[in-house]
């Protein structure tokens, strides 16, 4: 059992290994995931941004490669089967999103895989210890009313 990682279910040697080098693969996807989601935020402000030429695309793309070869050479245990399979998910509809973004600047192609990858990040996170994903209702984004 390794002191570091605790939970009901402790890792066995190989998922904590499979954890420290997934961990950045993920945080990748997330960092690419936001990427896309500002690039949105500008075109729905009508910043006319170019969005298919845009540098932080170019750079969100490069990312999203490196991310999406190591997610696919990382040796994968029986515990860690169900997060590799949310990682390849939020991969392909991180690449269906930045496909989309290619295209034109229609929001809605962009967002809708873009959710999805969100989403399976999410799941993703919740299989194993060490990946969060922010929480956005708690942050400055997600004021909520309150009736007085």
């Amino acid at each position: 059992m390794n002191p570091v990682i605790q939970d009901r279910n402790p890792l066995d040697d190989a998922t904590v290994a499979y954890v420290v080098e997934t961990r950045r693969y993920f945080e990748d996807l997330r960092q690419v995931e936001s990427q896309l989601a500002g690039l949105l935020v500008l075109e729905a402000a009508g910043a006319r941004s170019g969005l298919p030429e845009h540098p932080m695309l170019r750079a969100a793309e490069q990312l999203y490669r490196e991310a999406a070869e190591g997610i696919q050479r990382v040796r994968v245990t029986e515990r860690a089967r169900l997060h590799h399979y949310h990682l390849l998910a939020a991969a392909r509809a991180l690449d269906r999103a930045l496909a989309a973004a290619h295209e034109g600047l229609a929001i809605d192609p962009i967002l809708a895989p873009l959710r999805t990858a969100y989403t399976s990040l999410q799941s993703a996170a919740a299989e194993l210890p060490g990946f969060a994903m922010v929480a956005f209702e708690q942050g400055c984004c997600g004021v909520t009313l309150r009736s007085h």
